[in-house]
């Protein structure tokens, strides 16, 4: 029989390990040592650019964008004062402009009512100059700024609210930083917070775009500066993309930080709490450690990123490597008290678990394998890199494992404590055994049920993904972000780039005209879902000029009907000394960008949003003008609907490539297939329970059926394996099912603890996303190790009820 052929060259593996083992492990150790050498060079980047490939287009578009205008990234502070337009006030406001101007790296631009923009004409002479241009020094009269400052469009729900009660300073940060090459490893990242980057080149000056580096060295600056000035009556808060998404990392890197500790050492608890001796839970660790650092270094050598995907990858390839190790050593600790000799111990547990073991790796490495489908970079590298660190905790369990026990020392434990230990298990375990084979039908006809109730509320369920809804409501970041959304009518951009596709194509009064159309259908959108705040383009510059040039008369705020005069006005206003046009048009006017805010709404209206503005703007413009729908955003809107659409696939491909594998094992097509369906109860009753419970189907909790369904059909294969091998011997389906439990089950309940544990102290981190993914996935591999004990046995006793009565097996 095949079967007993493979388990036959496992235990010969077993005896050639056991003699061998300092060529083994100088072997094996020598393959990790190359590996770990590459660690140093990894990159860490948490951008949501970063989740992209880098020949995606709308990367691409992105860094075009970036390299014509500049930076896309707007971070907003908010002044609430008792009189926004009183002496004090602006005062203050001037003197936290200065600072910001002064000591902020990496900005581009900052602007607020201390420096915007003041177009006028005084008789055929064009002044552009500070609204503010020689105060203190100059009085002005504050009612009568009020009063300016809310009647310019330019200014309201973008450096001043409409009820003129918030003003705003808004920062742009630069598209480009030029750092010292980093040297920094990737060890002392991991203790720093993940806040660095390898070097990629030797130059003296690194020139490369705006990251998460830079934006995290802005933050720190910007919320010094902010303690500095802030004081009860003048209130500060903060907000904007970077500023959330920067919130949102830290947290994110720090909780990792720290479960990954907890992780460790629950871990050890209950491998400790199972195997009572040092060596069952040193020599795990060990290999599972060796693992997650093989991988890392995989990971350097491909040009792989960690980002906010792969930074779990250290704690998942522990907490899942961990099990290999466990049911050898289970298997090997018991021949072990029974008299067997090391070695042969060593033998029959590589012989009998072996085969289990690469099966169950080969099926969760599938299920990770089939994020690798994606065309976001960063799940297809989660799927990649994770199922390689899966892979390689076989590898080394199967090799390093028996080398290690080899040279170990090893001693009996006292027979009457074990036997103690070992009964209370066995009491446990029974419970099981007869409530399944007693009961089967009953057990069986549940299931029917379980699963109409779950389909029924999966259907209820809509995808969604606000990551401003994973702060808790007490979190200053999260207030900020709601009110000055509010107040400001938006806080995020989306940026659209118009190419005429040839020189001083802009001055068109044609083009120029569209944009204008365009721009106030668009600043008309009031949906219940999403609004436009504000539209910033190259006619708000073009009707100022136009006005000033006419005496200041109102009614002159248009577009001028003749290319010539345009071209002139422009003209007149880059003479003026004024820099506005180069962050808004291109050297050679022939393209132009034209900016939307936007609320802080969810990602999934917000890509749909961006897709409406792609039709709308392919309509508005001729076939030889070229529009562009880019900045970080549309980016964020992309990779969030890109990764839902990831995870839904992965569904179906892991589904196809484990039952495929289920049936390899079983032996039987139908008892494979249904073996499988038993694999998705746990999922899709955990999702239908999120379906009652309108828990948010984001992003985060789509990810728990495309890890889960890897997770939970390697207890299933561990049952499935050793019944066939019982049931081979003995004929008799209770027996069988008895042994299994008896013997696997010890593995597949502490396995299954410390994976759902695992998961379950997600549920202590700061971000409410985590809370849902730990705790839900916890619960499916609860449900999963559940249904092992209850409806696989009850699977098999119906079949199988006396020898012959069933499918061979």
């Amino acid at each position: 029989m095949l079967k007993r052929k493979i388990e036959g060259h496992f235990e010969q593996l077993g005896h050639l390990l056991f003699r061998n083992p300092y060529k083994t492990l100088f072997l094996v150790f020598s393959f990790i040592a190359v590996l770990v050498y590459h660690i140093p060079g990894i990159i860490i980047d948490t951008s949501s650019e970063s989740m992209l490939h880098e020949d995606d287009p709308f990367r691409i578009q992105y860094n075009e964008f970036r390299d014509q205008f500049g930076g896309a990234n707007i971070i907003i502070v908010g002044i609430k004062a008792p009189n926004v337009f009183s002496h004090d006030c602006l005062v203050r406001l001037k003197a936290l402009h200065h600072d910001l101007e002064k000591e902020l790296p990496y900005v581009q631009g900052v602007n607020s009512l201390i420096n915007a923009r003041n177009t006028r004409g005084e008789g055929d002479v064009l002044y552009v100059d500070d609204l503010l241009n020689g105060w203190p020094d100059n009085p002005v009269d504050m009612a009568s700024l009020k009063e300016q400052v809310l009647k310019n469009p330019f200014y309201v729900n973008n450096i001043i609210s409409e009820d003129g009660t918030l003003a705003a300073i808004v920062i742009e940060t630069s598209a480009f930083a030029e750092t010292d090459p980093d040297t920094a490893s990737i060890l002392s990242d991991f203790e720093d917070g993940f806040e660095s980057s390898a070097s990629e080149d030797e130059s003296p000056k690194t020139r490369h775009y705006f990251s998460n580096k830079e934006n995290t060295e802005l933050m720190d600056a910007l919320h010094m500066i902010v303690k500095r000035h802030e004081a009860k009556d003048f209130s500060l808060a903060v907000t904007g993309g970077p500023a959330v998404v920067e919130i949102f990392n830290r947290y994110t890197l720090s909780d990792m930080k720290l479960l990954f500790l907890v992780a460790t050492g629950i871990i050890i608890l209950f491998i400790a709490i199972l195997f009572q001796r040092l060596s069952g839970v040193v020599l795990p660790f060990i290999i599972v450690y060796s693992s997650m650092a093989s991988t890392l270094g995989l990971m350097a050598i491909f040009g792989a990123y960690i980002t906010l995907m792969t930074v779990v990858l250290p704690t998942f390839i522990v907490a899942v490597g961990i099990a290999d190790s466990v049911h050898i050593l289970a298997i090997f600790y018991r021949r072990f008290q029974q008299g067997d000799s090391k070695e042969d111990a060593i033998s029959y547990a590589l012989g009998h678990s072996g085969l289990a073991v690469v099966l169950t790796s080969v099926t969760t490495a599938t299920g990770l394998l089939s994020f690798s489908f994606s065309e976001l970079s960063a799940i297809a590298n989660l799927g990649v890199f994770s199922a390689a660190g899966v892979m390689l905790a076989l590898i080394y369990t199967i090799i390093m494992l028996p080398a290690l026990l080899a040279i170990v020392p090893i001693k009996l434990k006292k027979t009457v404590l074990e036997r103690k230990r070992s009964a209370a298990m066995d009491r446990f375990l029974m419970f099981f055994i007869k409530l399944s084979t007693t009961h089967p039908k009953k057990i069986l006809w549940m299931c029917p049920f379980l699963f109409v109730f779950s389909f029924y509320y999966i259907s209820q369920i809509e995808l969604t993904h606000t990551i401003i809804n994973y702060f808790p409501d007490s979190f200053k970041v999260k207030q900020d972000a709601l009110f000055i959304d509010s107040k400001l009518k938006g806080i995020l951009t989306v940026e659209v780039v118009v190419d005429t596709e040839k020189e001083n194509g802009i001055y068109d009064p044609a083009i120029l005209n569209r944009i204008e159309r365009i721009t106030r259908h668009l600043e008309s959108i009031d949906r219940e879902d999403m609004f436009v705040g504000k539209v910033f383009s190259i006619t708000d510059i073009l009707k100022e000029t136009n006005q000033a040039l006419h005496g200041n008369d109102p009614d002159y705020y248009t577009i001028p009907r003749d290319s010539d005069i345009i071209a002139q006005e422009f003209l007149l206003f880059e003479n003026s000394g004024a820099d506005d046009l180069e962050e808004i048009a291109d050297s050679r006017f022939s393209k132009t960008r034209i900016t939307i805010k936007i609320p802080w709404v969810d990602l999934v209206i917000i890509d749909r949003f961006v897709n409406e503005l792609r039709d709308l703007f392919s309509d508005a413009f001729p076939e030889n003008v070229d529009t562009t729908i880019t900045g970080l955003t549309p980016i964020m809107g992309k990779t969030i609907m890109e990764a839902m659409r990831s995870m839904a696939r992965s569904y179906v491909i892991a589904f196809i490539v484990i039952s495929v594998l289920m049936v390899v094992l079983v032996g039987n097509f139908k008892l494979g297939l249904l073996s499988m369906i038993l694999n998705l109860l746990p999922i899709f009753l955990v999702i239908g329970i999120m379906g009652l419970a309108n828990v948010p189907m984001d992003l985060t909790a789509l990810m728990i059926g495309s890890i889960a369904i890897g997770l939970v059909v390697d207890d299933t294969m561990h049952f499935m394996y050793n019944f066939s091998k019982y049931y081979n011997i003995t004929g008799d389906a209770h027996q069988s099912v008895k042994e299994t439990l008896l013997g696997t089950g010890r593995a597949l309940l502490m396995t299954s603890l410390i994976l759902s544990s695992n998961f379950f102290i997600l549920m202590v981190a700061t971000l409410k996303n985590s809370f849902v993914f730990g705790f839900f996935t916890g619960i499916v591999v609860i449900l999963a190790l559940l249904a092992d004990f209850l409806v696989a046995p009850a699977i098999m006793t119906v079949i199988f009820r006396r020898r012959g009565s069933g499918p061979s097996l």
